[in-house]
């Protein structure tokens, strides 16, 4: 299995991160990298040890209050930088998702692209030149970490989606235009959307629910088992009839696909499905195809990764040891491969980042930090849930064509640096 060396390396200390994103954020047609430093989903009052009435996981009061966002050109060199880097010799504990922390997009219409995405209990938006602050606002329920911008009338205008319990809807200027309850489960990771049903504005799904874009019901479905939640979600036409599918990965269940009417299609047994990937991995099949992932934490025999066809037929069943990004790099068996991030259950494991076939194969290994043995010793961090992955004893990746060849580069951080690779 060839080894590969990363083509540049940065440093990113003291304003390194887990979550980071490659983008335009300023408009000059090249892609830029943001970072953020933030306790994620920790950065919440149930996680706050100044708040003891909520029971369960607590960081410590400097997570709670830590915030500095860093934008980056295309080499590391920082364009401006928002907020105080983290100030302690102990790494921050954080949670969430490596690039789905924020959202893109042109919110006020002026041509320009804006940052969206909540911190603590406000929903902020930031100038993508600039980084300047440009609208800031309390939510009207805590705990909505994942934001979306959606269209949901005519007016032009963007509205914001949370898929928390009640989800809501705002409006451009942060009113409350609707609240609703997804029916029997938590709406769960991540909140979706699209345009459904071809009247050009957004259908937003909330767990096992999918809301029309004034917030009337269209169908939901009751969770698995006490407990369950929407693990992940994905909307693609992916047989190439014109109509959306919807796939769901429940919590510790099975994956399940639906027409767009709520229909089930099929589903794929699975023991844990935690992550579903969509797009052309093998050229000679027709449709798009499904990659989904069992939680990567876990029995080694309850860690699979299944690529299945656009009507459920079963492709590719493997071992599935980390978490999944795919990437336009092809292979002899599709146009686009995987990256797998892989998180040993042992504190001293050896830690990886491969370059694999949709079928598991593994294609190459890239030249990363293998051990986190020595934070987790001296800081005693096996000692948290999780065997310390909260406070970011792994690698995060990213994905995007920071040096403007026109193909994406893998970027991948341990918080002190990042790797940079070209395709081996």
């Amino acid at each position: 299995m060839k080894p590969v060396d990363p083509v540049a390396v940065w440093d990113v200390r003291p304003w390194g991160c887990d979550t980071f994103r490659v983008d335009d954020f300023n408009g000059d047609g090249k892609h830029e990298v943001l970072f953020l430093q933030t306790s994620g989903c920790h950065a919440h009052r149930r996680h706050d040890p100044r708040f003891p009435e909520f029971k369960g996981y607590k960081t410590g009061i400097e997570e709670q209050e830590l915030f500095c966002m860093t934008l980056t050109d295309g080499e590391g060199n920082i364009l401006w930088q928002v907020g105080e880097p983290w100030a302690l010799e102990r790494p921050f504990s954080w949670n969430g998702h490596w690039n789905e922390f924020c959202h893109v997009v042109d919110f006020d219409g002026d041509g320009q692209v804006e940052i969206l995405f909540v911190h603590k209990d406000d929903m902020r938006v930031y100038d993508g030149a600039t980084g300047a602050l440009r609208h800031q606002a309390e939510m009207p329920h805590p705990g909505a970490y994942y934001t979306r911008a959606v269209r949901t009338d005519h007016s032009g205008q963007y509205h914001i989606f949370a898929h928390v319990d009640p989800c809501f809807l705002l409006s451009s200027t942060f009113d409350v235009v609707w609240e609703k309850d997804a029916p029997g489960a938590r709406p769960g990771h991540f909140g979706s959307f699209a345009d459904v049903d071809g009247d050009g504005l957004d259908e937003l799904l909330a767990g096992f629910s999918l809301f029309d874009h004034d917030g009337t019901l269209l169908w939901a479905h009751p969770p698995a088992s006490e407990g369950d939640h929407l693990d992940d979600a994905r909307i693609a036409d992916i047989d190439g009839d014109g109509r959306l599918e919807i796939a769901l990965a429940h919590d510790g269940h099975d994956a399940v696909v639906h027409n767009d009417d709520g229909a089930e299609r099929f589903r794929v047994q699975m023991h844990h499905c935690q992550n579903i990937l969509i797009g052309k991995f093998f050229a000679d099949t027709p449709g798009l195809q499904l990659v989904l992932m069992d939680k990567t934490i876990g029995p080694a025999g309850d860690r699979e990764g299944v690529a299945v066809d656009a009507w459920g037929r079963e492709l590719s069943r493997h071992r599935n040891l980390g978490y999944y990004s795919a990437i336009n790099w092809a292979t002899d068996v599709g146009p686009l491969s995987l990256i797998r991030v892989e998180r040993p259950v042992e504190p001293d494991g050896e830690h990886r980042v491969m370059w694999v076939a949709p079928t598991g194969e593994e294609l190459a290994s890239f030249k990363v930090r293998s051990s986190f043995y020595d934070r987790i010793q001296r800081h005693g961090l096996d000692r948290l849930p999780g065997r310390g992955r909260y406070y970011g004893t792994t690698h995060s990746p990213a994905i995007g064509d920071v040096d403007g060849d026109g193909c994406d580069e893998l970027l991948v951080t341990d918080r002190e640096r990042v790797w940079i690779f070209e395709r081996p």
